[in-house]
């Protein structure tokens, strides 16, 4: 039976709509800190719909973005305290998942070149390296440009476990920086990812560029959001401006991911605003056809997608 990763599904989200009275730069770690038990929630219900990875709630916990708010004191805390209620949540569900540590864009989402150096991108990068070293595996998650993407992929290799990259993609194809999607695969190439993948875009988007991209590279994958539109973010806002679409259902989005699978994808999941209930329906799906299995299991062999590449 050929076998694929599942993912867990849009984890910050999903915690910030569950979250009672929260509104933070900070998203779900201001949750996190405030109302723990929602985040362990949150994972519990992810693991128990079928996913076999989950990643730890740090998408916003770089040392930039909380030095931001004058927390930078509180960085290993804030990773430590990911780690436990994502422990709690394994408890509760009584299963093991991997652990995946998050390397996100470090100063906020959907943006296009920083204006920083490699060094001092990497610097960063290791430092959440380091507080993420208990992990199973790491995902490099919302690339828009390959400066970050590098810097992120330098820092992931030192560690010695599987790790993914994914790039996000704009309605044109291309990365927001202006770069084209083989311009970002050649650009991380040389440091030897597990897996590239595509995430936090259109699912769409993703149909369109699985294809060019499975025959860039062995093991590929992708996860959409379903949010409306993330021009409000991208643009400075809060992410309370965001919407989720009302037309992906666990089924429509399910549908969008067969055809990932049918391009070559080996690794599927959900970013932002795709819910535990999507990603419980294609648990089931894909059970009829695939050994759903974790991302460390990549690390003697990539799991073979439905067009066996």
């Amino acid at each position: 039976m050929q076998s694929v990763v599942l993912l867990d599904g849009g984890l910050g989200q999903e915690v910030y709509r569950r979250a009672r009275d929260i509104s933070s730069p900070l998203w779900s770690v201001a949750v996190m800190q405030e109302q723990p038990e929602v985040v362990t929630g949150v994972h519990a219900d992810f693991i128990r719909a079928g996913a076999k990875t989950l990643t730890l709630n740090t998408y916003a916990a770089t040392p930039t973005r909380l030095r931001r708010q004058g927390m930078q004191e509180q960085l290993a805390g804030v990773h430590q305290q990911a780690f436990d209620v994502l422990r709690q949540a394994m408890d509760s569900a009584a299963t093991e998942v991997d652990i995946a540590g998050c390397l996100p864009p470090l100063a906020a989402s959907y943006q296009g070149q920083p204006e920083r150096s490699f060094e001092d991108l990497l610097e960063e990068y290791a430092q959440l390296v380091g507080l993420q070293a208990a992990a199973d595996v790491l995902l490099i998650e919302t690339m828009t440009n390959t400066l970050e993407a590098r810097a992120a992929c330098a820092a992931a290799r030192r560690l010695d476990k599987p790790y993914g990259v994914a790039f996000r993609l704009e309605a044109n194809g291309r990365l927001k920086s202006g770069e084209t999607l083989d311009e970002a695969v050649a650009a991380v190439i040389p440091y030897a990812p597990t897996a590239v993948m595509l995430n936090c875009c259109d699912p769409q988007w993703i149909a369109t560029a699985m294809p060019a991209l499975a025959n860039r590279y062995a093991c590929v994958g992708g996860y959409a959001n379903a949010f409306k539109s993330v021009e409000a973010l991208a643009k400075g806002g809060s992410v309370d401006a965001l919407e989720a679409r009302e037309d992906l259902s666990p089924a429509a989005y399910h549908a969008y991911v067969s055809q990932w699978l049918d391009s070559g994808a080996a690794i599927v999941g959900g970013c932002c605003d795709i819910t535990p209930a999507h990603i419980a329906h294609t648990a089931t799906r894909l059970a009829e056809a695939y050994e759903i299995v974790p991302f460390s299991s990549l690390r003697d062999g990539q799991a073979s997608g439905a067009s066996g590449r």
